[in-house]
């Protein structure tokens, strides 16, 4: 079973709307923007940022994930389209003119190779209006490599019996780490226990710095958390934010 299907009925209690992340994606963008969040899950951030008034487009590879989003939008007078989408199809999927995008989540890392996250970043600078924002975040593998890290802080709420553990398996080898994950869920004896893994591509700061810029981003920004605290090793997140340049006109 694919990773995120294997968790999307408990989705919303493993990763719950920060509202921090929320105010950091809408302020910095300008009111009601077209915005576009790529892997979007259950569409959580997606709704969120619609109650502020912006023009949400999500899209996620994970047909229950959408399903979910849809549901939740049902009957809500905001301005939300959930579509079910391979982010390497975007460009042929959809219409340009984004005042923002953003992939979250760790997400960007779940494809095979850096030519296919170079691919991704290269389709939104196509669908971003010039001078439109990106942002990204991933786990800070600069922090996971020189620390030896093999695990994630354990997730967990008491009031539904939840408990997420997270761990690394490195291979620098091969440039990736196999992520394993036990969600459980209940008491015993009737406790429902969901094992899983998945290989997420090993991608440091400068690395994605170097791709970012590659593919066209300029004044480009990291930070250590949602809260704007610093980018450095000792931070669990690496949050880019990068400005799409005009298109080049002419050869």
């Amino acid at each position: 079973m694919d990773f995120y299907e294997s968790i999307s009925a408990h989705y919303d209690l493993i990763f719950p709307v920060d509202p921090g992340t929320v105010d950091f994606i809408s302020g910095r963008t300008k009111p009601r923007s077209r915005i576009l969040d790529i892997a979007c899950g259950t569409g959580g951030h997606s709704l969120a940022l619609a109650e502020k008034g912006h023009r949400l487009t999500g899209i996620d590879l994970d047909r229950d994930m959408i399903e979910a989003a849809r549901a939740k939008a049902q009957g809500l007078d905001l301005h939300t389209v959930f579509q079910v989408m391979d982010m390497l199809a975007m460009v042929e999927q959809l219409d340009p003119g984004f005042d923002l995008a953003f992939c979250i989540g760790n997400s960007l890392v779940h494809l095979e190779s850096e030519e296919k996250i170079q691919r991704v970043l290269m389709d939104c600078h196509r669908l971003l209006n010039p001078g439109a924002m990106l942002i990204l975040q991933i786990i800070n593998y600069d922090r996971i490599l020189a620390k030896g890290i093999t695990s994630l802080p354990t997730l967990r709420d008491e009031s539904v019996g939840l408990e997420f553990a997270r761990t690394y398996e490195l291979d620098p080898a091969n440039n990736i780490v196999i992520f394993r994950t036990e969600l459980r869920i209940g008491k015993e004896p009737d406790q429902q226990v969901i094992l899983n893994q998945v290989p997420l591509r090993i991608l440091k700061s400068e690395d994605l710095l170097g791709l970012a810029a590659s593919a066209g981003f300029q004044g480009l920004q990291l930070f250590g958390g949602f809260d704007e605290k610093p980018f450095g090793i000792d931070t669990l997140p690496l949050i880019l934010c990068g400005y799409a340049t005009p298109a080049r006109s002419g050869p």
